[in-house]
């Protein structure tokens, strides 16, 4: 593929980005104004994969509504009809690939979300590690313009290592983080609600968004011991999910209350 300057210093600038000093959204964000203007494109939105609850989060964009944001975490994200098929691709693919344009504007996704900000034509791009998906780059030109095509994706296809492996780099420096004080955060849960050492670090890594079967095995545990602890949790701290579990455990006034301000869960 032949490059302008222009183009080059551009790609440069984004993998430059991604190998920053700054928070992983931040990189995301740094990234995605070189790659809005490299791809002529007018908006992007960027995700982490969470596997644990199956759901993208830590989200960050460029023009594009943080009220329309806050509606696809909360509830378009659930009803998309093209983000899960694109995710599967494992490489750059253009939204018509996966539904045709005219099926996708009689939808609510398009009506009620992509439409109202004025996204129209879009790429996406998903990395994984191994079998695990673990970000994404969403980007969309406005109808004024025109598809992206052949040669837009071979770019993003590019740049797909830098975006995993920068993904995964933060994730181990986190997981590093978290391991430190692990038996302080534990202890903190189970002074929360009286939870038994077992029960305790089974919500914590829950709170983390392992999957069961994630859980078994970093304790050495069956899936059905696992979540028959889960159970237990649920009640104790009268909670219905993981969802709830998580809220719970996120409120720093509850840990002011059990074990003071300076061990909150929070920081």
């Amino acid at each position: 593929m032949n490059l302008s300057s222009h183009e080059t210093k551009l790609l440069l600038s984004v993998i430059e980005s991604l190998t920053s000093d700054d928070d992983p959204p931040d990189r995301r964000f740094s990234a995605g104004r070189g790659l809005i203007e490299l791809l002529r494109a007018d908006y992007f939105a960027s995700y982490e994969w969470n596997e644990g609850w199956r759901c993208f989060e830590n989200g960050t964009s460029i023009n594009m509504s943080d009220d329309n944001l806050k509606r696809y975490e909360e509830y378009f994200q659930f009803r998309d009809p093209i983000t899960k098929p694109m995710q599967r691709v494992r490489r750059a693919i253009n939204v018509h690939e996966v539904m045709d344009r005219s099926a996708l504007s009689r939808t609510e996704f398009f009506n009620d979300f992509l439409a109202v900000d004025g996204l129209h034509f879009g790429v996406n791009l998903h990395v994984y590690d191994g079998a695990t998906p673990l970000a994404d780059w969403r980007i969309w030109r406005s109808r004024r313009r025109t598809d992206f095509d052949r040669r837009d994706l071979e770019i993003l296809d590019l740049l797909a290592p830098h975006l995993r492996n920068a993904t995964r780099l933060a994730r181990r420096i986190a997981g590093v983080e978290a391991s430190k004080g692990l038996e302080v955060t534990i202890g903190r849960i189970q002074a929360l609600g009286g939870l038994s050492a077992r029960q305790s670090q089974i919500a914590y890594h829950a709170f983390l968004g392992n999957t069961d079967a994630q859980i078994a095995d970093k304790l050495f545990i069956s899936v059905a011991t696992t979540r028959s602890h889960l159970r237990n949790v649920y009640r104790r701290l009268g909670v219905k999910n993981r969802v709830s579990l998580c809220h719970r455990l996120s409120k720093p006034q509850d840990f002011d209350r059990r074990v003071g301000k300076a061990d909150c869960i929070c920081g």
